[in-house]
């Protein structure tokens, strides 16, 4: 119970501290991450690495990815940089490879970024960070890679894209319950409230597979636990699964992200009211 009622707290505290981000009209969107975020890196660095059928176009999923979807509603695009766009995330990555890449191109998405752009980023655009999944998965043996450190590189992130000019950035956290993601996602917002000067929103994708997990009809889903992929078969209703494979969500559960997502970054005020709905829904579950 006791650990029950610390996440809770945590998970909507992380939704709150990011009702200072200002509301903007981005003159572009530019992300960073891994395949959660990917929205066909390989089919400009490697084709033959694209996840077959019925992946979608390069995709770790069966459709567009959350950023995508977001940055379309904010009026923009987030296609991969690797055929012309601004979207630098890749499958695979992990958090240190944010900032240097041995396996991919050799040099890191935002130093990449940074070339590409002249070392000059647009002050008026909105920066996507979202990495550590691939910290978590790649940690065997356990410690090989630490989530303080994981968090650290985020950070240093963001610090590295500010030094360009950026100013605004979305930041999500780490969807799991494990203790290596409460490590990580406690660190994260710790490191990021140290920064100043900054429009940081972060959110709190934790909270909302949690508020999708207690509510899936809500949502619309009527399977919040197996993946409508499993290698084989694909599920004959992908947009009721919140998981497409055993790790990245259906494009349903990236059009989910993606709301809230929008709904935290123009209006202050709607991720105050979210947080506190989220809290609640954890006080209502543990009565």
């Amino acid at each position: 119970m006791r650990k029950r009622i610390l996440i809770s707290l945590f998970t909507s505290l992380f939704f709150l501290s990011g009702i200072a981000s200002v509301a903007h009209a981005f003159s572009d969107v530019f992300v960073f991450g891994d395949s959660l975020s990917d929205s066909g890196a390989f089919a400009g660095i490697f084709p033959a690495a694209c996840p077959a059928a019925p992946y979608a176009g390069c995709r770790f999923t069966n459709g567009p990815t959350w950023a995508e979807i977001l940055a379309t509603d904010i009026g923009n695009s987030a296609d991969t940089a690797y055929l012309g766009g601004t979207n630098y995330a890749i499958g695979g990555e992990r958090s240190d490879e944010l900032l240097v890449d041995v396996d991919t191109l050799g040099v890191g998405q935002i130093p990449n970024f940074a070339s590409t752009v002249g070392g000059v980023a647009d002050p008026n655009a909105l920066y996507i960070i979202w990495a550590g999944g691939n910290d978590f998965l790649q940690n065997v043996p356990p410690g090989t890679y630490d989530p303080v450190v994981a968090a650290t590189n985020i950070v240093n992130s963001v610090l590295a894209l500010s030094a360009l000019g950026a100013t605004d950035f979305l930041v999500p956290n780490f969807p799991s319950l494990d203790a290596w993601g409460f490590s990580f996602n406690s660190a994260l917002l710790a490191g990021l409230d140290a920064l100043v000067g900054l429009n940081i929103t972060k959110l709190n994708v934790l909270g909302v597979f949690l508020d999708v997990t207690f509510n899936p009809a809500t949502y619309g889903l009527t399977n919040v636990v197996d993946p409508c992929w499993d290698g084989v078969t694909a599920c004959a209703n992908p947009n009721e699964y919140l998981f497409w494979d055993a790790v990245h969500p259906t494009t349903r559960g990236h059009e989910i992200i993606a709301a809230a997502a929008l709904a935290a970054i123009p209006e202050p005020g709607t991720a105050l009211l979210l947080g506190m709905g989220l809290a609640g829904l954890s006080m209502r579950r543990r009565s």
